[in-house]
């Protein structure tokens, strides 16, 4: 009976069977509920300097504009370098950065301006941690356990959204923001000892030209492919168009339409945050990757549709059960697209084409500006429903409008069990077949 528990086990979850994989997990898991404070504390602080929607948006463009910056140079880095080096360097500079923010915020000596450039700065750092962590995947599990392994790591990233929001909230209202900023600096700490556990290196295929070059012939690679392409554009609609709400405009909702405090809101949090760890639940067992591009257009669509019923109501319970599904959508999107590109993009690439999934991330931040101002203008209200409508339609007008955007699982099969090119010398050829 033990024996069958075990096998069942291993069948549902591979991915942990992989020590380094369950070491790199664990550290990411506790880190996730350590950055939630993080989260909350930014959005709090900068909307009680400010109490404007279009000052809050340009939280996001101070996030966006960093991510921007960096994220195509943090690819080519995760593709050319040790990878668990590259992610101690990261995670050392952004435990230094919110260092120095939380001392700021705890003796009152900084101003708006001045938090919006430490937070470009962290968010520079973590555009090149993003695309590295993905790619040393790879180095960790099987091709196969992948879709397992991204499961999994998406969800230790983001579960502490069903958990954490409202320890958050009392945090800020009983230790402060800068307190709440200084918790989420034992998550860096936790995940360089994590790093440091680990025996795998990370080694990414030895590159002779500049680090321009590899960045442009990564760019190429992934806008000569189709699918490739589909996939980072519905993520950059569904991020631009919809996470911005989410993200970094969700407390002038809370407080304007449904007039929670700082403990309601991080009450909403944790109801998203049960749909996002419910996905993941789900998709961390599925146990196959058929059907994945469907998947990546239908929680795409879905996730505008409940942002348009999230927008239509005043009423908090049925506010956050609109908020919970939308959770559900926008990881169920979030997890089946980074499986989809991770089975069809050559291991040689891995670290570029994740760094553009983390350029769309940048453009989901800068968004929050313009519909921060336009919220402002209209309303936040007509904003919400606006765009949220004009996401579900442009997602749902992709199929029809590409016979690739209908078919972006269709290169798994060749892919899934190993049949791309080997790391190192094919990546010369590649760029001479897409340039």
């Amino acid at each position: 009976m033990a024996a069958e528990a075990d096998g069942g086990w291993r069948e549902r979850v591979p991915a942990l069977q992989h020590r380094d994989f369950r070491i790199l997990w664990a550290g990411m898991f506790f880190s996730s509920a350590t950055m939630m404070f993080q989260f909350y504390a930014q959005g709090w602080f900068i909307l009680s300097l400010t109490g404007s929607a279009s000052l809050l948006g340009l939280l996001g463009v101070a996030r966006g504009a960093g991510m921007l910056t960096f994220s195509l140079y943090g690819g080519a880095l995760a593709d050319r370098m040790d990878r668990r080096t590259l992610l101690m360097a990261t995670q050392g500079g952004a435990l230094a950065v919110y260092g120095l923010l939380t001392l700021l915020v705890v003796f009152d000596t900084i101003n708006l301006w001045v938090a919006f450039g430490l937070i470009f700065v962290s968010a520079s750092i973590e555009s090149m941690d993003g695309p590295t962590r993905q790619a040393l995947l790879p180095n960790l599990v099987p091709r196969e356990h992948l879709p397992n392994a991204i499961a999994l790591f998406t969800a230790a990233t983001i579960s502490s959204y069903a958990f954490l929001p409202p320890m958050a909230g009392i945090a800020i209202e009983t230790i402060g923001v800068g307190g709440a900023f200084g918790v989420s600096l034992i998550g860096h700490v936790v995940v360089i000892v994590a790093l440091l556990a680990m025996r795998t290196r990370g080694e990414a295929p030895v590159q002779r030209d500049n680090i321009v070059h590899a960045v442009g012939r990564g760019v190429a690679y992934a806008t000569e492919r189709p699918r490739v392409r589909w996939i980072i554009l519905l993520s950059l609609l569904t991020g631009t168009l919809g996470f911005p709400i989410i993200s970094t405009l969700a407390p002038y909702w809370m407080t304007e339409v449904l007039g929670l405090d700082a403990m309601g809101w991080t009450f909403m949090g944790w109801c998203w945050g049960l749909g996002a760890v419910g996905a993941t639940v789900y998709l961390s067992t599925r146990g196959h990757s058929r059907g994945l591009g469907w998947t990546v257009i239908g929680s795409a669509a879905a996730f505008g549709l409940t942002l348009v019923l999230f927008g239509f109501t005043r009423s908090v319970p049925l506010a956050a059960v609109f908020w919970c599904l939308n959770g559900a959508c926008f990881t169920t999107n979030m997890i089946s697209s980074t499986s989809l590109l991770q089975m069809i993009v050559e291991a040689a690439y891995v670290g570029r084409v994740m760094s553009l999934r983390m350029v769309s991330s940048a453009f989901n931040q800068l968004a929050a500006w313009p519909l921060g101002s336009l919220a402002d203008g209209i309303g936040v209200e007509r904003m919400v429903r606006g765009v949220a409508t004009a996401l579900t339609v442009l997602v749902l007008a992709a199929p029809l409008l590409s016979r690739a955007a209908r078919t972006l699982d269709a290169d798994v099969g060749r892919r899934e069990f190993g049949g791309g090119p080997a790391p190192g010398g094919q990546e010369g050829a590649d760029a001479r077949r897409v340039s």
